[in-house]
């Protein structure tokens, strides 16, 4: 019982236990939450291509709506990053409080996150609305492409500032291991979407402002669903809606996890550029087949980011709980279980990609380049689920910058050197580029399986951290 607020906070924490996170099977627990975030993931990537279909229906003969909406995805592709940022800087001490059975750090998380996400997002929606013309310029739109970039930004940007603010929830469900709701909130964001969108763009003749309108508005509604966990007293960390409760050194914690994750991702999009343009600059159907290959890789992304997701929640409660030895073993089921999957979709895709590819281009030297990709690059996964999942276990443990560091060695420090290497020097071709993703992918997996163990088994050795956390205890003290 805590004196100063007569809760029973040791009841609390034993309520809202989630039944085999602290001892018993790990596989169990660990795929009872990652499937409810796959499925989410699996939702938000049809919303994108029913979206894409209404808004190719508007004018099957302009490709202009399309590629003039396309044209702003680095825009989105920025928020995601931000956005993703805040989530897994939440998430991750969500999860470690938990462990610690912190509540004083619990009680400030709500609003220490939403200072974030709402600065940022006044900051987003007032620059945006100030420059979307010159934001739309240098995308390097123009004519009916700048008209309809413009438009769909325009009705887009409220979207934005919304998953900023949004992710911060998502983070304390994630860390709480609720995936189940967080699951929800994607399908019920993807099916209101998909209603709204043939109304708005159609019925009322709003073309690709309608499509803007309609994720808006299905953003909305996911949002009042997500409130409602929080006002319905479903989760620890309760939001009291007060300034007083934004904490600077919880800001800075949560920036500390949050900010490499969004570095590392921007990394990864710049350096992509740089892929295209060695791409295109050896078969520009190889670029087509490159984006291709893109769309189907998802299926096998999206299971790791998923595992990943999972292994955030388990090892940083574990962590907090100073349960280290569990910890160790919760990275390997997860590398394990990750490879499993990538065994069994990977041989998919490699035996059925002849029959895939065919019904999304005619074009044969495209269909010939997506096949040898896939069959060369798919098993590549196998190593670089060491890098997604190790970058996850550094976050769950509040240690992002090694995570962010193998990313970026992996991507920019190993895999684009080595396939201008390849091309160039030993005129490789296309081929050059596949084995440059792979010597990335190979040489990151040593780097990051190595750096994981050693810190993990230090925690051990060492008790290098008597209190993982150097915030604010009940008493104002900060711990060191």
């Amino acid at each position: 019982m805590d004196d100063k607020t007569g809760r029973d906070d040791e009841g609390i924490f034993d309520k809202n236990r989630i039944e085999g996170m602290f001892d018993g099977p790990i596989l169990r627990v660990l795929t009872r939450l990652a499937l409810p975030m796959f499925a989410g993931m699996v939702f938000q990537v049809l919303y994108s291509i029913v979206d894409t279909i209404w808004i190719s229906r508007i004018d099957l003969k302009d490709p202009s709506y399309v590629g003039g909406t396309g044209m702003i995805f680095p825009l989105i592709f920025l928020i995601i990053a931000l956005s993703s940022g805040i989530l897994i800087g939440v998430g991750s001490l969500v999860a470690r409080s938990i462990g610690e059975k912190n509540r004083h750090v619990l009680d400030k998380t709500a609003e220490s996150g939403l200072f974030i996400g709402g600065t940022l997002s006044i900051l987003f929606v007032s620059l945006a609305y100030i420059f979307d013309k010159k934001l739309v310029a240098i995308l390097g739109a123009t004519g009916d492409y700048y008209t309809h970039a413009l438009e769909y930004l325009r009705f887009m940007i409220p979207a934005g500032a919304l998953m900023l603010v949004g992710n911060v929830f998502n983070g304390i469900l994630q860390g709480e291991g609720l995936m189940g709701k967080i699951m929800k909130a994607m399908i019920i964001a993807t099916l209101v979407n998909i209603f709204l969108d043939p109304l708005c763009i159609f019925v009322l003749g709003l073309g690709v402002r309608g499509a803007g309108l309609a994720t808006v508005i299905a953003q909305l509604i996911a949002a009042v669903y997500v409130l409602g966990v929080f006002f319905r007293k479903k989760t620890l960390v309760t939001i009291e809606w007060k300034l007083r409760n934004v904490n600077k050194t919880i800001i800075k914690k949560i920036i500390a996890v949050g900010f490499p994750q969004t570095a590392g991702q921007m990394t990864m999009a710049v350096s992509f550029l740089f892929f295209n343009r060695l791409v295109v600059g050896i078969d520009p159907l190889a670029l087509t087949a490159f984006a291709l290959y893109g769309r189907f890789d998802q299926t096998i992304i999206f299971p790791i980011l998923a595992i990943g997701a999972a292994m955030i929640t388990m090892i940083g409660q574990n962590f907090g709980r100073r349960l280290y030895k569990r910890v160790i073993d919760i990275w390997w089921t997860g590398i394990l279980t990750a490879m499993g999957v990538i065994v069994f979709l990977g041989t998919l895709l490699f035996i059925f990609a002849p029959k895939i590819y065919p019904f999304f281009t005619d074009v044969e030297g495209v269909e010939r380049y997506a096949v040898l990709q896939t069959r060369i690059i798919v098993y590549s996964w196998l190593l670089a689920c060491f890098t997604v999942l190790g970058r996850a276990s550094f976050q769950a443990v509040g240690r992002a910058i090694p995570g962010m560091i193998v990313v970026i060695l992996r991507i920019v420090g190993i895999a684009l050197p080595a396939a201008y290497f390849y091309v160039y020097v030993l005129h490789l071709g296309i081929y050059g580029v596949w084995f440059g993703i792979i010597t990335g992918s190979a040489v990151a997996a040593v780097v990051s399986g190595i750096w994981v163990r050693r810190t993990l088994l230090g925690f051990i050795k060492k008790e290098e951290i008597k209190i993982p956390l150097d915030i604010p205890t009940r008493e104002g003290a900060v711990a060191e």
